[in-house]
């Protein structure tokens, strides 16, 4: 199929295109005339395709919620509206990749599978989690995902738990990484990289729900959002 500059294919508008003969693809970036989402695709030989959609998320505090809305989003959607079908994609996907992963000053989505049909089962599922997530139907994804209060009985004192919330004490634990976290936070103060995007445990009860919907609302939006395709054929 032919491409030609400033044309628009299902509703993407093609603004530059070029040859990147150190992966021997042909280089494509779009941009959606509607919404301003941006889409780079890479044309080539490779028959394992790949899709990713990325966000811009800095944090402005140590809360983790950008962390803590990655896990989150994944746990059902309007159209997939189960528990949690990032499982039951590892679990039956032909997938050759399924992850997603929070940075300092980002959030990406990446998907990869040989199988075009699976392929385009995995980019709906997680396009549809990330723009239509049950977080809004159900606070106890915060709950779970986050963090909230546990006593098993009247006897114990009241403790934090959560998945992230147990998880960044993991991370916490380690001498190196907590070293690691001071030096940049002491190099970078008062920036998105001198807090902790993956959450501080000691700060990740301060996370009300208002904040975490709020931070979807700003960032998970089309127009924030940075798409990558990478196969052998764009439809």
């Amino acid at each position: 199929m032919e491409f030609e500059l400033n044309k628009v294919y299902h509703g993407f508008r093609l603004i530059e295109q070029r040859e990147v003969e150190e992966i021997n693809s042909t280089a494509r970036i779009f941009e959606h005339d509607k919404s301003g989402a941006r889409l780079l695709n890479l044309q080539n030989d490779d028959d394992n395709k790949v899709f990713s959609i990325g966000f811009r998320t800095p944090p402005s505090d140590s809360t983790g919620v950008p962390h803590i809305m990655e896990h989150s989003v994944l746990c059902g959607s309007r159209k997939f509206p189960i528990k949690d079908p990032f499982v039951e994609l590892a679990k039956g996907s032909l997938n050759t990749f399924l992850n997603a992963m929070t940075f300092s000053d980002k959030t990406i989505y990446p998907v990869a599978s040989r199988n075009e049909k699976d392929f385009f089962n995995l980019m709906d599922v997680y396009l549809d989690a990330v723009f239509y997530p049950n977080i809004y139907k159900y606070p106890e994804i915060l709950a779970q995902e986050g963090w909230h209060y546990e006593l098993n009985n009247e006897e114990e004192e009241i403790t934090y738990k959560g998945v992230v919330y147990n998880e960044m004490k993991g991370a916490f634990s380690s001498p190196e990484d907590v070293l690691y976290r001071k030096i940049q936070e002491s190099l970078f103060p008062d920036t998105t990289y001198g807090v902790e995007s993956g959450g501080d445990p000691e700060y990740i009860p301060n996370l009300t729900n208002e904040q975490f919907l709020d931070f979807h609302k700003k960032f998970y939006h089309p127009s924030n959002s940075y798409i990558f395709i990478w196969e052998w054929r764009f439809r």
